[in-house]
């Protein structure tokens, strides 16, 4: 019987299973997954999180948001970026986690490098002085989203975001390693 190479689960022939090509797998309200959290990069420094998920999502919507609320005053957050694929520089070296690279380009990943990713700022109202933050959704499969906050002109920076993603009932081991391409995501440059 033939085994999924990265489950190792036995595959059946003509079985209606979920999996990435499985229509019915997409069509179906997903489960959702929400998270929120605050990225901070000292000044010059670049900050990547990589937020993975349990399950293949089919949809995937980030939010900057406030800080907080004090007093019926948001505190502002910086603007963050938000990316796919690997936060690897061009020799492959991972760079994930707070400060890991230098905003002149040392160390940073290929997506900062050649500006392949979404900026998303906080704004605020001019009539009402109401403060929201911008979105983006993307209607992708994916098993991950980069999110990074740059800490450009030597001042330190935090940007507070939330994640809606919509996942489907396919267990993030059965995408492939390779299964982002362009050269927005690869580590190529």
């Amino acid at each position: 019987m033939a085994v999924d190479a990265k489950t190792g689960q036995p595959i059946f022939g003509g079985s209606h299973g979920v999996g990435l090509s499985h229509v019915g797998s997409y069509q179906s309200a997903g489960t959702p997954f929400l998270t929120a959290s605050t990225l901070g990069a000292d000044a010059n420094k670049g900050s990547v999180q990589r937020v993975e998920f349990p399950r293949v999502a089919k949809s995937v919507t980030v939010q900057v948001v406030p800080h907080s609320l004090l007093g019926g005053a948001a505190i502002a957050s910086d603007p963050i970026v938000v990316s796919f694929g690997e936060s690897k520089e061009a020799d492959g070296t991972l760079r994930v986690g707070e400060n890991v690279y230098q905003t002149n380009g040392t160390n940073a990943p290929m997506q900062y490098l050649n500006k392949h990713g979404f900026t998303l700022q906080l704004v605020s109202g001019s009539s009402n002085g109401l403060v929201y933050g911008e979105s983006i959704t993307f209607g992708v499969r994916t098993d991950h989203i980069n999110i990074s906050v740059n800490g450009l002109g030597g001042v330190v920076q935090s940007g507070s975001f939330q994640i809606h993603a919509e996942l489907t009932n396919i267990p993030a081991a059965r995408m492939p390693d390779n299964y982002i391409s362009g050269s927005g995501v690869n580590i190529k440059a």
